[in-house]
């Protein structure tokens, strides 16, 4: 079969899958109408036009549109497939336009998983459908113990599935595998929209750890109410005790893995981390039980730091507060999809000094963002083209292996072909 035959079949299963989600779509913005106000529900269509605006102005530019927040994109073609006012639509394949990077890595384009694909669209109508109904928030979370010598092995933004032979997803995992860590834990986004079928399709081959293996709740899961999600942690991950955020221990350190997006702001489609007065609470407690003379890492999926390391998030003061007016020593995230390790930031506040990783290029395909460049808040930044054929803009995926020696800490991020890009190694003298 040609290349150009591929493609086409592949579009028209697109089509057909969009056009199943303008009947879910009708049905769920008619039962929405039923449990939001007149204002709440303009809100939402203001928020579609804005995506659809926004994604128009960065085809033309190259940029987002300057002086305004963000609008996610999962929304950019719901104006015009969904058939929500009279909206020209967005390019829909790779003929119409040209994948360009941009500042943050992201993919601008039409292929499987960059900006413009069309299946993004099950994100949108999964969230109107959930936007009043979401799972029950878990109450028992695991406290485990861990040996004082271990390997924990992280990935966020890995959720993609085996979606072609010998994926960046399966390259990861196989590594991971060969690790024999004793801990994996994935830091969130199981895609498109965090459905049943989604989670149990896509998780169903994560590397599992031989003591203990754990995944975060993210915005995608929570696209889907987060039914999917603790659904299936019932099942494939056990230690979580059906519930999204656990703590782990040993002599010397305490690991704690929070829930950032249940609590998030549902009409920002949960992007920005955010923690509920249950998980702050238990934090408390935790800090008072556990935290005496232990160094902490914390893991969540939302970030603790913009993407150049230089502005804290609103989350990032939420967690400090809970610890008792203390910054966790290592902080790993994903959501940004990209693999960053920042410099150590002295907390304005004199709350300590934190070393915030972000390690969210598990599978998705990025590209080099160039907004890092230069920014004196970061030591490293995955910047090596990967050599796909299908994606020439790709730089590579990977996850961060880490490892606790007593009061010690060593880190490497490895990529997807098994290279360890940091630490660079110091030339022989």
């Amino acid at each position: 079969m040609s290349l150009a035959s591929s493609v086409e079949e592949e579009f028209g299963r697109v089509k057909a899958r969009v056009d199943g989600l303008i009947a879910r779509f009708d049905l769920a913005w008619k039962n929405l109408r039923n449990q939001l106000e007149p204002k709440e529900l303009q809100a939402i269509l203001d928020l579609v036009q804005r995506a659809h605006d926004q994604a128009q102005y960065t085809i033309a530019h190259g940029d987002l549109p300057p002086g305004q927040p963000p609008v996610p994109w999962e929304l950019a073609h719901g104006m015009s497939v969904l058939h929500l006012g009279t909206a020209q639509p967005l390019p829909q394949s790779v003929d119409q336009l040209a994948t360009q990077v941009l500042k943050d890595g992201s993919l601008l384009g039409c292929r499987k998983w960059e900006l413009l694909d069309l299946k993004w669209s099950e994100a949108l109508v999964a969230w109107i459908e959930n936007l009043r109904d979401h799972a029950t928030f878990g109450t028992t979370p695991a406290l485990l113990q861990i040996p004082d010598e271990v390997l924990l092995d992280l990935a966020g933004d890995w959720g993609t599935g085996y979606f072609e032979p010998q994926s960046a997803a399966q390259r990861v995992a196989d590594l991971i595998t060969a690790d024999q860590p004793h801990v994996t834990i994935h830091l969130g986004d199981v895609y498109y929209a965090g459905t049943d079928s989604d989670e149990r399709n896509n998780l169903a081959s994560w590397p599992m750890g031989s003591k203990a293996s754990f995944s975060l709740n993210s915005n995608h899961e929570m696209y889907s109410g987060a039914h999917g999600y603790f659904d299936e942690i019932q099942t494939l991950f056990p230690d979580q005790q059906n519930t999204s955020y656990f703590a782990l221990f040993n002599t010397h350190w305490l690991i704690i893995g929070l829930d950032s997006a249940y609590a998030s702001d549902e009409m920002q489609l949960y992007m920005d981390g955010n923690l509920n007065a249950v998980q702050e609470q238990w934090l408390s407690d935790l800090m008072a039980s556990h935290g005496q003379g232990r160094k902490i890492i914390l893991l969540s999926h939302h970030q603790g730091l913009d993407i150049t390391g230089k502005t804290p998030t609103a989350l990032y003061g939420q967690v400090c507060k809970a610890l008792g007016n203390r910054v966790p020593d290592y902080w790993y995230w994903g959501h940004l999809h990209n693999g960053i390790f920042y410099a150590p930031k002295t907390d304005p506040q004199g709350m300590g000094v934190m070393n915030g990783r972000c390690v969210g290029h598990g599978a998705i395909p990025y590209g080099d963002a160039s907004e890092l460049d230069g920014a004196p808040g970061v030591l490293w930044s995955e910047t090596q083209r990967a050599g796909d054929a299908n994606y020439p803009l790709r730089v590579f995926n990977g996850y961060a292996r880490v490892r606790l020696l007593g009061a010690q800490i060593t880190e490497q991020f490895v990529n997807e072909k098994g290279g360890v890009p940091w630490p660079k190694l110091k030339p022989k003298a």
